[in-house]
């Protein structure tokens, strides 16, 4: 298993989805993870610290979890299958082991609320990570391509001479 943590949220505008870069520990890859626009804004909520006077649903299943006495342990992201990312909650409850299947999004967003450590199995990030500074360069010119194929003529304005 390799330990990652949350560098970054970010936002692809072609798939109007949010990414997660989740980068090793002490190392240069980073594992950039598709999700849901809602699950992105609840871990940058977090990552940001921002919090509000009722509780979020990340924020109410770590608060259901300790009410029932149990403790988050850490989170996994064990597997991808068909381009399909799979996650596990690891928590105790009473001295026993229980192991949650859940989306990357939550894991996340769980382990970042109960400030759990973030597992990624090793494969996974072998096959799977790119080299973080050709990602975010990527990503900037994507960003930059789209904003410039969206402008009208109009939009320009008029060539004086």
């Amino acid at each position: 298993m390799i330990t990652c943590k949350v560098e970054a949220v970010t936002f692809d505008e072609v798939s109007q989805m949010g990414i997660v870069l989740l980068t090793e520990q002490d190392g240069v890859r980073v594992l950039p993870i598709w999700v849901g626009i809602f699950e992105a804004q609840s871990i940058l909520f977090r990552l940001q610290n921002s919090y509000f006077p009722r509780p979020l649903t990340h924020d109410l299943f770590k608060i259901t979890i300790e009410q029932l006495g149990g403790k988050v342990d850490f989170v996994y992201l064990n597997k991808i299958e068909q381009n399909t990312y799979y996650a596990q909650i690891h928590l105790t409850q009473k001295n026993s082991e229980i192991v949650i299947d859940t989306r990357p999004s939550d894991a996340i967003a769980i382990a970042l609320r109960c400030e759990v450590a973030i597992y990624i199995d090793e494969k996974v990030m072998e096959l799977n990570a790119v080299d973080r500074e050709e990602f975010l360069k990527e990503q900037k010119e994507k960003s930059y391509k789209n904003y410039l194929e969206s402008l009208e003529e109009e939009d320009l304005g008029k060539l004086k001479h």
